[in-house]
């Protein structure tokens, strides 16, 4: 049993004050239990669609699943004692912060600044093609956004109750600002890169992939600014309830990583698509034999060596040219080019 006395509150008052507080808390348990579930899945599928990617991506995405699993048991600890532990005795959640719940803000802080600054990485990758200047930018809001978070990690452990929340609002109104503006900066200077790429392909195909990943950059970076900003909306509204603690410590982490490796899975599924129907396209090309005058049929196979379009590596074509003379002077002949 929890040592903390039990001080009678008003009983009208008392369901009131679960459902904002525990109550929120515990929703944003459920759907964060569910979007860790989806982290899974999607952690499967990068490894086996994308082995072959750098390091620095795969190395990544594992300690961002290290991190998400710590975050999950940390939530779940924080929630028995408020729950389990110290039920019916609702002064526990006033007068007393657990050590899992700071804790768990700084694995917080770890994921959504590592997911961050993938992105800044994916962005420098992008930036050689064009001009340096926006990667190096980008480098200010991620680490603006790291400085500020620890920045509240640090007042959270001086908090002795969620009473003195209040305390450290400046820092709450700072980091989640910092946040937003980070997401909005990174997914706009994605979305302009790879616009950029796309005007300088001729490929249909590759330009419908650009397109595509286009999409999900903007929908993500949505997903994680609006969520940002909810938060910040919901402490400025109900600043006397833990809303604000369910949307950004149990359900922002989850949108960051998930949207992350959305991003990397769609982007190499795209890829494989766009080479399985390259592969399997088939040109028919309409041309006069050479030789025509005199009725000589020419027959030939030549091998034509054409560049990969994903992944940088060549890939060889049999190019079958066959000629037929033609029966009547003004006939043509017709040449089959197919690229196997």
């Amino acid at each position: 049993m929890s040592s903390i006395p039990s001080i009678p509150i008003p009983i009208n008052d008392i369901p009131n004050k679960l459902a904002t507080t525990l109550g929120a808390l515990f929703i944003g348990a459920t759907i964060a239990s569910v979007c860790f579930g989806i982290t899974l899945l999607q952690t499967v599928v990068y490894y086996k669609l994308n082995s072959s990617d750098p390091w620095i991506f795969r190395y990544s995405v594992a300690l961002l699943l290290i991190f998400d699993t710590l975050h999950v048991a940390l939530s779940t600890h924080a929630l028995y004692f408020y729950l389990i532990q110290s039920f019916g005795n609702y002064l526990a959640l006033l007068s007393k912060v657990i050590w899992s719940f700071p804790l768990q803000l700084l694995i917080n802080v770890f994921i959504n600044s590592g997911v961050q600054a993938l992105y800044a990485v994916r962005i420098w990758k992008l930036g050689r093609k064009f001009h340096m200047i926006l990667p190096r930018f980008i480098v200010i809001p991620v680490a603006a956004t790291f400085g500020t978070g620890l920045y509240v990690i640090y007042d959270a452990y001086t908090l002795s109750s969620f009473l003195d929340v209040s305390n450290i609002r400046p820092c709450i109104y700072t980091v989640f600002s910092t946040m937003t503006v980070a997401d909005f900066i990174i997914a706009g200077v994605m979305c302009f890169y790879l616009h950029k790429g796309r005007s300088m392909t001729t490929f249909s195909s590759t330009t419908k992939t650009i397109v595509k990943l286009m999409r999900i950059v903007v929908i993500s970076g949505l997903l994680t600014s609006t969520c940002s900003l909810l938060t910040l909306i919901s402490y400025i509204v109900w600043p006397d309830t833990l809303i604000f603690l369910t949307i950004g410590t149990f359900i922002l982490p989850k949108l960051y990583i998930n949207s992350l490796l959305a991003m990397l899975n769609s982007r190499k599924s795209s890829m494989w698509s766009v080479g399985k129907g390259y592969q399997a396209e088939q040109k028919m090309i309409r041309f006069a034999p050479h030789d025509a005058e005199n009725g000589v049929a020419d027959s030939g196979q030549t091998n034509v060596t054409i560049p990969g379009l994903d992944t940088g590596t060549q890939t060889q074509t049999n190019v079958n040219l066959s000629f037929h003379a033609a029966e009547r002077s003004q006939s043509s002949s017709v040449g089959d080019m197919t690229f196997a």
